[in-house]
């Protein structure tokens, strides 16, 4: 479902840059931007990379233990990957990927008929990080610090009817 829920909200960023920006190509990826051994993930630059930093189960919902779901937030970092000259068009895409969730901070079935049905919705909060958070947070991800927004995407669930299980170990096999 996680899966799901961020290439939907990749595919509707790439379209919005088609109409906006008259592209012909994708420029929003959803990736690493470091492999584990420290290099580079990506190959080519002049992108946005889409890279899920972190989850959290939703608190403020979590009623009672016998609901059959949980909600999750999802911290979605949106890097602005573009080299040399370009420096100007990282600002230009990232006041895009602001301007596209001011104007579409909510995702559900109506508005984005792609959208799993199994998700509910998605709303789209910036997260506000200090200087320091920043650096944390590139440092954690190996890397050096690029034109970058995180957004809290809010309130996914996750229900055992979403998640395929199988363990061929265990002989089990469930949806």
């Amino acid at each position: 479902m996680i899966f799901n829920a961020l290439s939907t909200v990749a595919d509707e960023l790439n379209q919005f840059f088609r109409n906006k920006f008259s592209q012909t190509e994708d420029k929003v990826i959803l990736a690493n931007l470091i492999n584990q051994d420290g290099s580079l993930a990506l190959t080519e630059s002049d992108k946005v990379i889409m890279t899920l930093v972190n989850i959290q189960q939703e608190r403020s919902t979590a009623s009672s233990r016998q609901e059959s779901s949980i909600k999750i937030n999802l911290y979605v970092l949106f890097t602005a990957y573009f080299t040399g000259k370009n420096y100007p068009e990282s600002l230009k895409f990232l006041s895009a990927i602001l301007g596209f969730f001011q104007a579409n901070n909510v995702m559900d079935g109506q508005n984005t008929p792609n959208l799993d049905s199994d998700i509910e919705k998605l709303t789209f909060e910036i997260e506000n990080m200090t200087i320091p958070d920043l650096s944390n947070l590139w440092g954690s991800l190996g890397g050096k610090y690029l034109p970058s927004v995180v957004y809290k995407v809010r309130l996914l669930a996750i229900t055992e009817n979403t998640v395929s299980i199988e363990s061929p170990r265990l002989g089990l096999s469930q949806k």
